[in-house]
């Protein structure tokens, strides 16, 4: 047993050890020339192309690797002038063996580039990419399915400023996934997905997409005064003509153009924010949400430049991981947003559509009701049941008892159709003592049974007013069909003129 714990003890001593060596491998490697400083620390490259020279002498295979940001070509060799071949992933990475190596490091940069490689156990790496591609593929599959989602949602509105949502979390995904090379793993040798021009673009789209997006959102057209709300939206435009003003130019241009971005950017953030804020000041829908997520995005701005030495993870991931939850917020607040829109429209509607004295379907939303029946019933066969109500001597009974004694009675008529119809059935007011109703029934029985019922209600009775009672009764014309290509002028026709055929039976009777 001692024997054995022994070998235990001295395995994880060895693996430890190994460890360490392996973690310190790269404490001598160093760039001799242009400049000797270790390769951890941070290099400015010139434009154009240039060689350093590297001198290591590790005790461990390690992995060299530095982002492609910029950079454009980059070849490592060796001593002898043999090209070391790269390795597949998001960052440029070459393989180094242990021991004392002469390195020569070919690099081209568009602009004044940072150049901070990285030197790492294999362990290490592996560990690291595994990691980045992981963190990287979910934020971009996470903002493809919000992109998905919100796109349907402005198409069920048909809102153009929902659409924005959808490219601007789409631009963001994409200009993230650039600068950070995961589009580099299936293309390896594309040097223009590293590119300052195609970077910038996206920066410019998804500033102009955000504060499109930002606009319809926080209804700015209503918050701010007109001035205001259009400095917003020119500072968008400017910043989506600089995007593609400077594709066709040179890299110095390139500066130029990022120069201005950074001060149109912070222009357009500072009256994003003001303006959530005063949002949520006059209580505007989704405000909060709003402001929640952009003070998100900004401490995660102000967590770059702070988490270096506090956490490595959140200081590189910290924007990404920020803009995800923005896009989720963002996400919800459209959901409200495009809930509240949907219960304006219908209020709206049912205002436009709605007899207000009897709380049924005026003729022009009955007409609108009525025409999709009758497209449901070409689809699927069936009956269509036409019921044309008129109130007898409705004239009398106005002369004779008031008109709200008449209001009164077109109520109760209504009522008492209303509650013997189904809520798929349309049922409206067409005239000042006229209900018509439409009923799309699966068999001949069903809309007989229906007809039976609302004839059978409204036979004479006595209509309990202010001040008295009225007698009141009713002609009704039935219309049943299942003809599949009738038209509903048919329909209306067929039934009115049973509905008077009706009322000449009952003065008969009389």
């Amino acid at each position: 047993m001692n024997q054995g714990l022994q070998r235990f003890l001295a395995r994880i001593f060895v693996s430890l050890t190994l460890t360490v060596i392996s973690l310190n491998a790269y404490a001598s490697c160093n760039a001799v020339s242009p400049t000797g400083t270790p390769l951890n620390q941070p290099y400015t490259l010139k434009i154009g192309l240039q060689r350093l020279t590297l001198e290591c002498d590790i005790s461990a295979p390690v992995i060299l690797s530095f982002t492609r940001d910029h950079i454009t070509y980059s070849q490592l060799y060796t001593q002898d002038l043999i090209s070391v071949e790269a390795l597949t992933g998001s960052r440029k990475a070459f393989f180094i063996p242990q021991g004392r190596h002469t390195f020569y490091l070919d690099l081209s940069a568009q602009v004044p580039t940072p150049f901070a490689p990285s030197v790492q156990s294999v362990a290490q790496y592996q560990r690291f990419s595994t990691v980045h591609t992981l963190t990287l593929s979910g934020f971009v599959g996470f903002c493809l399915a919000l992109t998905l989602y919100v796109g349907m949602l402005g198409n069920s509105v048909r809102n153009m400023g929902f659409y924005s949502y959808s490219f601007y979390i789409l631009s963001a995904a994409i200009f993230f996934t650039l600068q950070e090379g995961l589009f580099n793993i299936g293309f390896e040798d594309l040097s223009v997905l590293n590119s300052v021009h195609l970077h910038l673009f996206f920066v410019g789209v998804t500033v102009f997409a955000a504060v499109r997006f930002l606009d319809q959102l926080l209804d700015l057209k209503v918050l701010l005064r007109q001035w205001q709300r259009n400095l917003l939206l020119y500072l968008s435009y400017i910043a989506l003509g600089l995007a593609f003003l400077q594709l066709p130019f040179g890299f110095n241009a390139a500066v130029l153009v990022n120069m201005g971005f950074s001060v149109v950017t912070l222009l357009i953030m500072a009256i994003v924010l003001a303006a959530a804020i005063y949002a949520v000041v006059r209580k505007v829908h989704c405000s909060r949400l709003v402001l929640a997520g952009l003070s998100i995005v900004v401490l995660a701005m102000l967590a770059r430049f702070t988490l270096d030495n506090i956490s490595p993870f959140l200081q590189r991931y910290g924007l990404i991981i920020g803009i995800t939850i923005e896009a989720f917020i963002f996400a919800i607040a459209t959901a409200k947003k495009v809930k509240k829109l949907d219960e304006d429209r219908l209020t709206a509607y049912r205002k436009a559509s709605m007899d207000t004295l009897c709380s049924v379907m005026n003729r022009s939303g009955w007409e609108g009701f009525a025409k999709e029946l009758v497209d449901t019933h070409k689809r699927e066969g069936g009956y269509l049941t036409v019921l044309f109500v008129d109130v007898d001597n409705f004239k009398r009974i106005n002369d004779k008892y008031g008109h709200n004694a008449g209001d009164t009675v077109l109520q109760v008529i209504a009522k008492i159709v209303t509650n013997r119809c189904r809520e798929q059935d349309a049922v409206g007011r067409i005239g000042g003592d006229e209900f018509v109703i439409l009923s799309h029934c699966f068999s001949e029985g069903q809309s007989q049974r229906l007809a039976e019922r609302i004839i059978k209600g409204l036979e004479g009775r006595d209509v309990k007013t202010a001040n008295c009672l009225v007698p009141v009764s009713a002609s009704v014309g039935v219309f049943i069909t299942s003809e599949p290509s009738v038209k509903l002028d048919t329909l209306i026709q067929q039934a009115d003129a049973n509905m008077y055929k009706a009322k000449e039976r009952r003065r008969r009777k009389k």
